[in-house]
């Protein structure tokens, strides 16, 4: 019901590609084939009468791994085909039975394909039997041979005790099941896209409070050209006012003289005369005290204008310590001093001249957006080393079979000596690359040990055996 899908569709089956799963065997009646099951049995002369739970079919399924699926899928549908046929039918002739079923499947993860084999071979015996423990190494071996001629860049898996030998851990050489997969994979992803959007959330944040400061800087240089304008038409005012009273002291001057030419002619009103000279002094006085106030004001409109200005250079300068501090970004020149923790950058005078609060809130994003690049950059430098090692390595393993093959060194007790062996060889650590290279190592011993005979490649007549059909 699985290879087929019929009844209910597991979750993890992506259902708009249902149509992609080929059928390359159609199963026959289930019936039909324990009546031949039970037919073999009578003709080894077994006596006894076959269980009603005996085994009718022995069921199988043919994956890949990461890279070798990736490899895999780039053959054509007709080549892949071919391949899973072979595979089938070369397992059925190692065991002497009949494949029954062979059913691709394309709407999982992974291009995999499940078949049967009949559960009884040509003379009678059950497949389980012969399908031991030890039999599955050679069904691997097995399957290499077949599918190495279809795709080349196939490769055996290493054996279980071989990895552990090798200084693997043992949690992993454990298998995830296809279900532990589906349940793994998507919340592996999920959280991997978590990570990924909380980096976008972070650089959102950051270009939102730039923006901001720079809106800020917009409102506070509009409120500053509105103060202007303010400031302008109060000193037009102010100046219409002081015309007014120069004006209006001409007239004084103008009386006075009148009333001076009149005094000669005009004693008797020389008391009315005084009394309007001590009104015009009076007057005076009040002219002068006004101009006084005008004086002050003008003095409190220039220290308004001369602290707008400061405040106007303040932003002036933090809108250039941004983009100063933007650019070193970009740069890579602004970063973390390793000892003490604190920012180190190439000119960090802008950034000193602000006022603590601008530089207090200037360098909280800053150091978020160093640790995110630092981290970024860490990790690349990692992986850019860990390749020029490996390639080192790789080339110090091709200095060692050349050395083997011009006599230059030999195999003793398991190991390769050599005179000149390459330093990145001769202590390997823990790591995947490491254990690779041990690997590889291990194998070219073996190689030397058991001659050069052992690792030729299979011909097609050593897979070729009774029970093909």
């Amino acid at each position: 019901m699985h290879d087929c899908r019929l009844g209910r569709i597991p979750a993890y089956v992506d259902q708009t590609k249902l149509r992609d799963n080929r059928v390359l065997i159609r199963l026959r009646p289930l019936t039909q084939v324990r009546a031949e099951n039970a037919r073999l049995r009578e003709q080894a002369g077994r006596q006894r009468k076959m269980k009603s739970n005996a085994a009718v079919v022995m069921m199988g399924v043919i994956t890949f791994g990461v890279l070798a699926a990736r490899d895999f899928m780039k053959l054509s549908p007709k080549r892949q085909n071919r391949a899973f046929r072979k595979l089938a039918r070369s397992l059925a002739k190692k065991f002497a039975t009949k494949v029954e079923s062979l059913v691709v499947h394309l709407d999982e993860t992974t291009i995999h394909a499940h078949f049967m084999l009949r559960a009884y071979d040509h003379s009678g015996h059950p497949l389980s039997d012969n399908i031991k423990r030890d039999a599955t190494a050679s069904i691997q071996d097995l399957t290499h041979r077949v599918l190495v001629r279809f795709c080349p860049k196939i490769e055996r898996g290493h054996r279980k005790l071989d990895r552990l030998a090798a200084g693997a851990n043992y949690v992993e050489t454990l298998h995830r099941s296809v279900r532990a997969l589906h349940q793994d994979l998507p919340r592996e992803i999920e959280e991997r896209e978590a990570e990924l959007a909380a980096l976008e959330v972070a650089k959102t944040e950051l270009l939102a409070s730039i923006d901001e400061g720079r809106k800020k800087l917009d409102r506070l240089s509009e409120e500053q050209r509105t103060e202007r304008i303010a400031l302008a038409s109060h000193k037009t005012e102010m100046e219409a006012r002081a015309r007014d009273l120069d004006a209006r002291d001409a007239d004084v001057r103008a009386q006075e003289d009148k009333q001076q030419k009149r005094e000669d002619g005009l004693d008797r009103r020389e008391a009315s005369i005084d009394k309007d000279k001590a009104d015009l002094a009076r007057e005076r006085r009040t002219q002068l005290l006004a101009a006084d106030q005008l004086v002050k004001r003008e003095e409190a409109v220039k220290a308004a204008r001369t602290e707008a200005e400061k405040i106007r250079i303040t932003y002036q300068a933090a809108l250039a310590a941004m983009e100063d501090a933007l650019a070193e970004i970009s740069d890579g020149t602004l970063r973390r001093d390793p000892a003490t923790g604190k920012l180190v950058m190439r000119d960090a005078s802008l950034l000193r001249a602000l006022p603590e609060e601008l530089r207090v809130g200037l360098l909280c994003p800053m150091r978020g957006f160093v640790d995110i690049r630092s981290r970024v950059n860490q990790r690349s430098r990692e992986l850019d080393r860990r390749d020029r090692a490996f390639e080192e390595k790789l080339a110090a393993v091709g200095e060692v079979i050349t050395a083997l093959a011009e006599g230059r060194a030999e195999i003793s007790d398991g190991d390769i000596v050599m005179e000149d062996m390459p330093a990145s060889l001769k202590a390997l650590g823990e790591t995947a690359e490491d254990r690779m290279i041990q690997a590889i190592l291990d194998l070219i011993v073996r190689a030397g040990e058991v001659g050069v005979g052992a690792l030729q490649p299979a011909r097609d007549y050593e897979i070729d055996g009774p029970g093909m059909g």
